[in-house]
């Protein structure tokens, strides 16, 4: 009788291991799923920003804001060249000095 109730302290002691691991395991899932979850957040939120700048007029994009595409360097105001495609879009700014290198 003493080596059953043994036997049996030992099978509960063995499925209490294995329950703990079990849930030791299952939170280490739920903390990875946690961490992607605020990884693809910021994702989404910088995509938002990015997707909201995107449709901002030109008129209300600040002038020093504006970056010559050949070397990248903000364009003062009336010193830039701007190209545009057969719709109107632009498609590049300049300075009047690079634009002219890029003709030479």
């Amino acid at each position: 009788m003493l080596r059953r109730t043994e036997a049996e302290e030992q099978l509960c002691n063995h499925e209490q291991l294995r329950m703990r691991e079990e849930v030791q395991i299952t939170l280490r899932k739920l903390q990875m799923l946690k961490s992607k979850i605020a990884e693809l957040r910021d994702q989404c939120e910088e995509l938002r920003e990015l997707s909201s700048h995107a449709h901002t007029p030109r008129s209300e994009i600040t002038d020093t804001a504006l970056q010559c595409s050949k070397c990248g360097r903000t364009v003062e105001p009336g010193q830039e060249i701007v190209i545009k495609d057969s719709d109107g879009t632009e498609t590049g700014r300049y300075h009047r000095e690079c634009f002219k290198l890029l003709w030479v």
